[in-house]
């Protein structure tokens, strides 16, 4: 799947034939040809005149100001008339300053694949995003700092807010899911940046106007690894890159007497090569990277 920075423009390009007797294809104008393009917040944009290029060729230049969205793009061609049909597909758009895991360039030199070339750059980088969200699963949250919006249970005792991503690195607002309204956490908040709970200074526990009968909050933090990533998570992806690699192209270089072993590690499947499960056996400021059901 294609991926686009914010701000850039693009270009879709589709085909419309008929279908002859012999069952061959003659590329052949429709009598109309739409484009729909969903966003991630699922509004649509519609675009009714592509340029025809040629007998049955057709594309459509998308601005950047309809591409102000990072997030999944799904979009669908409709004919009509003459060679009616639909064609689909999608692609991604994201932001060009984000901390990458792997940049682009890393994982050229680890294939070494020449900067200058761009042919295998869509496809590496659907690579590398399957790669970032494999590791953000092994390691139970964001690999770098990222802000985490979701709704979290308070213990039986009301005294712990327990969040799913981990590390917890600090708590920028609590509301209550009944009354709506924010808790002070003014005095400070006791956080276990490892096991990811939330708790009052002191052992209070979380009652007040806020607490009604449901016992549910919505918790804005910050979780991950810091605003760098860390060299264990890159030298990881290199190696996860170049396993999926291969299984689509062959070795990028000489076959050597090292092969890439598959010994299959707990809590993966065979796609992640042993040796890059092992470098994420370590620690950060005493913390293990794995999530302790990995470990």
């Amino acid at each position: 799947m294609a991926r686009y920075p914010l701000g850039q423009p693009l270009r879709l390009s589709t085909t419309t034939s008929q279908l002859n007797l012999d069952g061959s294809y003659t590329l052949i104008n429709s009598t109309t040809l739409t484009l729909v393009v969903a966003k991630p917040d699922a509004s649509q944009q519609t675009y009714s005149s592509p340029t025809n290029d040629g007998a049955g060729l057709y594309h459509q230049d998308i601005p950047a100001a309809d591409l102000t969205q990072a997030g999944h793009y799904q979009y669908t061609w409709t004919a009509g008339g003459t060679a009616a049909g639909v064609s689909f597909g999608d692609f991604d758009v994201h932001d060009p300053f984000e901390t990458a895991v792997l940049p682009l360039q890393d994982a050229k030199l680890m294939l070494n694949i020449p900067a200058t070339v761009t042919t295998y750059d869509a496809e590496l980088g659907s690579f590398i995003a399957t790669v970032e969200t494999s590791l953000e699963g092994y390691t139970g949250g964001p690999l770098v700092n990222r802000t985490v919006v979701e709704r979290a249970e308070l213990t039986g005792d009301y005294t712990v807010l327990l969040t799913r991503q981990r590390p917890l690195v600090s708590v920028t607002s609590i509301v209550s899911v009944a009354s709506g309204v924010a808790i002070d956490i003014s005095a400070g908040l006791d956080i276990d940046t490892n096991a990811g709970t939330v708790r009052r200074k002191l052992g209070y526990p979380f009652y007040g106007p806020y607490f009604v009968w449901l016992p549910s909050m919505t918790i804005t933090y910050v979780a991950g690894w810091g605003t760098s990533v860390p060299a264990a998570f890159n030298t990881a992806a290199r190696i996860i890159v170049q396993h999926l690699w291969e299984t689509q192209h062959g070795p990028s270089a000489r076959p050597s007497m090292g092969g890439m072993d598959m010994i299959q590690p707990p809590g993966f499947s065979f796609a992640i090569p042993n040796r890059a499960a092992e470098l994420l056996n370590g620690t950060l400021n005493g913390m293990p990277f794995r999530v302790e059901a990995y470990v």
